[in-house]
This record gives C-alpha cells, structure tokens and sequence, in this order.
C-alpha cells in the first residue's frame, strides 16, 4: 500500500502482510525510515507494483517466492537504472535464482524466516533480533536467534508476543494502513506488546473470542484422511474470522494430522494452502514446499513454499490427483 500522494522515496520494499513480512519491513524502516513499503499476498502481485514505480533506485523484494512472471520482471527491471535486491527463503527461490540476471542481488537462505535473511542482509545490530526471533518462531524455523532470545526471555514471553502480532495483523486482513504502523513503531525496537495499535487489537480479537469461534467452524467442517486434515471451500466461504490456515492447522495438530490443507476451490482454477503440522524424525519426509513444487512443475500453474508450509495455484481438474498424491506422501 502506498502511503504517500506525492512519492519521492527511492528505496520500495515489496513484502507479504503476514508477521514474517510486518517484521521484514520494520527491519528495513530501521535501516531507512524513509522507505516506502508494500504490502502483496505473492510473487506474481508484485508485478504491477514493479512495473509502475519507475521513480525508485533500490527494490528491495522480501519473502515472495520466485514465479515465471516475477523472475521476468525483474530481469526486466534489472536493465533500468533501478536496482533489485532480491531476498527469500522458500525452497523453490533457491532452485530458480539462477534464473535472475547477474544485476540482481539474490540471496536465499533456508533454515531461517524471510526477516533473518534481511537483517543478515542488512546488517543491522542486535536491537532487533527478538524481532527476527518472533519471525523464526512463527515460520517454524529453529535458528540460532531463536534459541538465544528464547534463553534470554524465555518461550512463555516469546509465543505471547509473536501470537499478539498474529492476531492482530489478522483483525482486518486487509488493512496495509495498520501492517506499515506496526512495523514503524516495531522499527524503534518494541516488542508487539508496547505497541497500543498492536496489543488493543489483539485484545479486541481476544474479547470477540474469533480464535475459539474459528477453530469451532474449522472442527464443524475439516475432513481428516490419511493423516491429513482437509477443509474446503467453494465460493460460498464462511469466515473464518482471518485465521484461515492457522486455525486449520491447530485442529489438524489436535486430531493427530501431519498435514493440514486448506483449499478453496473454483470453476477452473483452484488455490490451496499446506501446513506441517508435526515434527520428528518421522515427519522429516514431509518437506511440503518440494512436494508442492515438484506436482506444480507438471500439473499447476505456480507453487512451491518451505517444509513446513507451502501454497499453490492448480487447474481444478487436477485437484484430485493432489491430494491422492499427498495422501500417499503424508
């Protein structure tokens, strides 16, 4: 979202609206405070975005995975005068980033959230690594700045801070106003819990009790089959009060699933998004980003993600033949 009328800033950060991309850009802020900011769903959202802006010098794109359209835009881009940094951490944007021009600058590291990549990237000093370490926590990502905040203020602090800006980000979805506030204020080095915007949200999602009333509608409707958690939708989707995936994959974890899918499905083309929902050894085989990656390559349109959480976009038709084959790998 641009927050501006009149936009003269010269470094755009494109990010996703989630906590790891709220995070990502309070990292940038902190570097830059007068960065501008958008927020997209995905790579390929990305692409008007880049394409219009013609006045920035730095792209800095965080956290969207690699898509046909995006890796052609910004080789395009990569031709101007304008410079792209490209920075991720899903498996599928390692596999393609040789498909980016040598202008680019790409980094893609796995093992951490997309805001670890940036604040490595940035170099930024330690008065921001709770931050990194609520991104890791949310994106199931076991990093060493997890571990050593952990230490310092303990799991109880860390998942109450990273479940407040959860929530709150997810009171209106698609309030970019709210994410670019949050992230201005988390800029400074707060945690979500001493920012009033951040934590009166999260209180009012509390009092309308939304979490509790998502997962009783998830329960009411959730298909559990070969250690899977299924929940579909066609275009008459109720609310599920923002949660989505996150409430999906707190019923699959209580009914025992490794895997929770939500799919929403259309005439002609179907979108679905994956969650890991166990751990161990014997859940190591379930990298879903490859799985998702190798089935798109052949039968889909765009996907791909990191083990423990992926997304596609697949012909409807095909959608049987997915969660066969997911059945199988689950």
């Amino acid at each position: 979202m641009d927050l501006r009328a009149r936009d003269d800033r010269k470094t755009h950060l494109l990010t996703r609206g989630n906590v790891d991309g709220i995070i990502s850009a309070a990292l940038f802020l902190a570097k830059d405070p007068a960065a501008r900011v958008s927020f997209v769903p995905s790579g390929d959202m990305a692409v008007e975005h880049l394409r219009r802006d013609i006045a920035s010098h730095d792209f800095y794109l965080v956290d969207l995975g690699l898509t046909p359209r995006l890796i052609k835009t910004l080789n395009d881009k990569s031709k101007t005068r304008q410079k792209v940094h490209y920075l991720d951490h899903h498996e599928q944007s390692g596999l393609q980033l040789d498909e980016l021009d040598d202008d680019t600058e790409g980094v893609v590291r796995q093992g951490v959230s997309a805001a670890g990549v940036a604040y490595d990237y940035l170099g930024l000093n330690g008065a921001h690594r709770h931050l990194v370490a609520l991104a890791d926590l949310i994106e199931y990502c076991p990093s060493t700045i997890l571990e050593e905040v952990e230490d310092e203020v303990g799991s109880s602090r860390l998942e109450e801070e990273a479940r407040m800006l959860d929530f709150a980000w997810r009171f209106q979805v698609e309030d970019d106003r709210f994410r670019y506030h949050a992230a201005r204020k988390l800029s400074a080095g707060k945690w979500p819990s001493e920012v009033p915007e951040i934590k009166g949200r999260y209180l009012q999602m509390l009092n309308e009790g939304r979490w509790e009333k998502a997962l009783e509608r998830v329960r009411e409707r959730v298909e559990l089959k070969h250690n899977v958690a299924l929940l579909q939708f066609g275009r008459r989707k109720p609310s599920l009060f923002g949660f989505g995936s996150r409430a999906l994959s707190q019923v699959a974890r209580e009914a025992g699933a490794a895997v929770a899918i939500l799919l929403n499905r259309r005439n002609q083309l179907s979108s679905l998004s994956l969650r890991r929902t166990s751990d161990g050894p014997d859940a190591d085989h379930l990298n879903l980003g490859q799985f998702v990656s190798d089935f798109t390559a052949h039968n889909g349109i765009v996907g791909g993600g990191h083990p423990h959480s992926a997304g596609a976009k697949i012909p409807t038709k095909v959608v049987p033949e997915f969660l066969h084959d997911m059945y199988c790998f689950s």
